[in-house]
């Protein structure tokens, strides 16, 4: 994964990634032991863990104030989710080292699949960081274009970055966890359905943006046709 790389820094709405255990809070192996897998460095890391907190990186917790970083900059959380982005391709670089480590005991398909997945997240984050405009400009801007436009570019960014946790998450439930090398099935299962209901509620977004988008080319087609006309 020589070609993947964190993205510079570069939202609007963010719902909570919350568990929907009904476990109350205990200690941290409520669920059960830690599988530790090996990165490039040879540092143990907790895969299923770390793809479980890449989502707090982005996703705010409900009922919390907004921070002086979200009033000062209308990209603040579109950064938080590249920073989540750059925690997933972390996890997803472990599972390839793993993946290398033991050829015998791995499928191939879904190794290249998991690459090409990365790949592709990334080459999509990075075009809406280049759509996304400068904070400067959105906050001195006398039109709503700007602001839509970040509002779009962070909504999009989180369906896309919470739909390749869910990769990352069924590529480890296929390897660790039906094969019982981890038995933290439950806690897999619990966020696993937390990140499924962030990604439906961006999907609601994202389709009101392309209504919207669909309604605005109309009527501009309208305008331009009008504009020809004696």
């Amino acid at each position: 994964m020589s070609n993947v790389y964190p993205f510079p820094a570069g939202g609007k709405s963010a719902k909570p990634l919350r568990k929907k255990s009904h476990r109350t809070k205990s200690s941290d192996n409520a669920y059960g032991p830690a599988l530790l897998l090996q990165d490039f460095d040879d540092i143990p890391v907790d895969v299923l863990d770390a793809i479980i907190q890449a989502g707090s990186l982005y996703l705010a917790q409900s009922g919390l104030e907004s921070t002086e970083d979200e009033l000062a900059s209308p990209c603040a959380q579109f950064l938080r989710t590249l920073h989540g982005m750059n925690a997933l391709t972390e996890a997803a670089n472990v599972l390839i080292c793993e993946a290398q480590r033991y050829p015998e005991q791995t499928d191939r398909e879904a190794v290249d699949w998991l690459l090409q997945r990365t790949k592709a997240t990334h080459k999509v984050m990075r075009k809406l960081d280049e759509m996304l405009p400068q904070d400067a400009f959105i906050l001195a801007s006398n039109s709503f274009g700007p602001d839509f436009m970040a509002e779009y570019a962070t909504n999009a960014a989180m369906l896309l970055v919470s739909h390749f946790a869910e990769d990352l998450l069924a590529y480890y439930d296929e390897n660790f966890i039906q094969t019982r090398k981890d038995r933290r099935k439950v806690m897999m299962i619990d966020y696993q359905d937390a990140y499924r209901e962030v990604i439906q509620d961006c999907q609601i977004h994202i389709g009101a943006h392309g209504f919207l988008m669909k309604e605005l080319a109309s009527a501009q087609r309208a305008l331009n046709k009008g504009m020809k006309e004696p």
